[in-house]
């Protein structure tokens, strides 16, 4: 049996405007993640506008045929887009240790 792979830093884009968002599963186990979003393709993802976003909505986003999976961003742009996003104070107080605990992995 295989086991649960939790990827980091998974981009979607919204077929036909190019908007982008990342997923960072910061709290798995509240079900709970976070979403940056940018404008569209080559603009920079928005660390001082975190979205929570649950299991669910993931799931749905996926379903409904409107988003098209990138893959994931680099180690290293993940790591920096943690760090911009813990530097921006916009991430909510519960967040911050699961964050900080994915900044030192």
């Amino acid at each position: 049996m295989q086991g649960l792979e939790i990827r980091q830093g998974t981009v979607y884009e919204e077929i036909g405007t190019e908007k982008r968002f990342l997923l960072i599963h910061h709290n798995p186990m509240n079900l709970c993640s976070l979403l940056l979003r940018a404008d569209g393709a080559g603009a920079p993802y928005d660390p001082a506008r975190p979205e929570r976003i649950s299991v669910d909505e993931i799931i749905e986003l996926r379903r409904s045929g409107k988003y098209r999976e990138l893959g994931d961003v680099p180690a290293a742009e993940f790591r920096a887009l943690l760090k911009a996003l813990l530097d921006a104070g916009a991430a909510c107080e519960e967040d911050l240790p699961f964050l900080e605990a994915l900044l030192r992995e």
